[in-house]
């Protein structure tokens, strides 16, 4: 064999070396990307029931006002929201001090705290939350009433009555607790992010 010859192979023995790592990094990579697809399904969507290791229930009308209590709360370590029909015409939040197993039902749609961040817990229109107040003042807009909340150490959830309700102008009214929903047109309402507590088994 000459030295060209020896070149050649092994030039071609480094190529077949690159491309199997290459071939190993890419199934890695996928792996992983699938791994994390999965693990997102099977805890944040509907059809999904984490029954039992439950602190609180209350009537929700939508999954999001549910997700949203929970994220506010730092005992809730995940959430299930039952739909309407099934325990009541109205759906059923129920808050959990730790996660249970999951349980693929179609009557539910559950999550773990672990996905439920800040940038979640939008304003919910046509959602009341009474009681729990500490303070309230007028304003025109419900912006001013979640900043109002954000920039309050005690404040955990608000409420903004609309104009016309409850006087000639809108209303703002602070919690200090994370208060329950309720629907209704006339308010919109929202709950400060808290973060979870470390659960101890």
């Amino acid at each position: 064999m000459n030295t060209k010859t020896s070149l050649i192979n092994v030039i071609g023995s480094r190529r077949a070396i690159s491309l199997t790592r290459l071939f190993i990094f890419a199934v890695l990579i996928l792996g992983s990307i699938v791994l994390t697809m999965f693990s997102w399904s099977a805890f944040a969507v509907d059809g999904v029931n984490l029954p039992g290791r439950d602190y609180d229930h209350f009537n929700a009308p939508s999954a999001f006002v549910c997700r949203t209590t929970c994220g506010g709360e730092s005992r809730c370590q995940a959430y299930t929201w039952v739909k309407p029909g099934i325990q009541g015409p109205s759906g059923v939040c129920w808050l959990k001090y730790s996660l249970p197993d999951i349980v693929k039902d179609a009557c539910c749609d559950s999550g773990p705290r672990k996905y439920i961040s800040k940038t979640d817990l939008r304003a919910e229109d046509k959602i009341n939350r009474p009681g729990l107040d500490f303070n309230n003042f007028e304003t025109d807009n419900w912006k001013t009433c979640e900043t109002a909340c954000a920039e309050n150490n005690i404040c955990a959830s608000w409420t903004y009555v609309r104009a016309g309700v409850q006087g000639p102008r809108g209303r703002c009214w602070l919690k200090n607790r994370v208060a329950r929903p309720v629907p209704d047109s006339n308010c919109v309402s929202g709950v400060k992010f808290k973060p979870a507590s470390v659960p101890i088994d």
